[in-house]
C-alpha cells in the first residue's frame, strides 16, 4: 500500500512540475502580448473608418464590421426564398469567400477560400460549427449581397486560434451569399 502512495505522490509530483513549467518561454500566460495588441488595434481602426458600419454579435461578444463588395466571382444565380430574403439560423447557406488576416506588415494572408476551385460555392449550416462572426454577418445578408467583414478575434478563432492561425487574430472574409435552403439541416454534413 505505501508503494502505491509513493508512486501517487512522484507521479502527482511530475504532473505539476510539467505544468509549472508550460509558458516560460514568453510569459507566464503564453499568450503574444504583442499581437494581441495589434489585432486589437486593427479593430479599433475598422471600429473608426465610417467605411465599415458594425453588427452587434448575437453573442453578446462585441461587433464585426461590414462595408459592400463586389470582388467575388460567381456564375450561380441568386433567387429570394425566405420572405424577406434572410437566412434563419436553422437555414442552410451556399457561399463564396475568400479568409484572411494581416501580418505585422499588414500584409494579407490569406487561408481559405473558395475562389480558386471549380465549385459554385460551398455549403453551410447555419450555427453548427461556422464562427460566431460569419453566422452573424450571414444572418444580415440577403441572398446576392456581397461584403467584406472584420471579425475580432473572440467572435472568431478566439485565444486558441486554429491550423496556421494564431491566437487572438483578427479576420477579414470578402464573402457572398448565392443561396439560402431553409430550413434544411443535415443538407452540407
Amino acid at each position: 500500500m505505501n508503494k502505491k502512495l509513493y508512486v501517487l505522490i512522484a507521479l502527482l509530483s511530475a504532473i505539476c512540475f510539467f505544468n509549472s513549467c508550460v509558458g516560460d518561454d514568453d510569459n507566464e500566460s503564453g499568450i503574444d502580448e504583442a499581437w494581441k495588441a495589434y489585432n486589437e488595434q486593427i479593430v479599433r481602426n475598422v471600429a473608426a473608418n465610417s467605411e465599415y458600419e458594425p453588427i452587434l454579435s448575437f453573442t453578446g461578444d462585441g461587433s464585426i464590421y461590414w462595408k459592400a463588395s463586389d470582388v467575388i466571382t460567381s456564375t450561380m444565380k441568386s433567387s429570394k426564398i425566405t420572405e424577406d430574403g434572410t437566412p434563419y439560423i436553422t437555414d442552410s447557406v451556399v457561399c463564396r469567400y475568400t479568409g484572411w488576416y494581416l501580418d505585422y506588415d499588414g500584409k494579407k494572408v490569406e487561408f481559405d477560400s473558395t475562389e480558386n476551385n471549380e465549385q459554385a460555392g460551398r455549403g453551410f449550416n447555419l450555427g453548427i460549427g461556422l464562427l460566431s462572426g460569419w453566422n452573424d454577418m450571414l444572418l444580415h445578408m440577403r441572398q446576392g449581397d456581397e461584403v467584406e467583414f472584420c471579425i475580432p478575434y473572440r467572435l472568431g478563432y478566439g485565444v486558441y486560434g486554429k491550423g496556421s492561425i494564431p491566437a487572438y487574430t483578427t479576420l477579414w472574409f470578402n464573402m457572398k451569399l448565392l443561396k439560402i435552403i431553409p430550413r434544411n439541416p443535415g443538407e452540407f454534413d
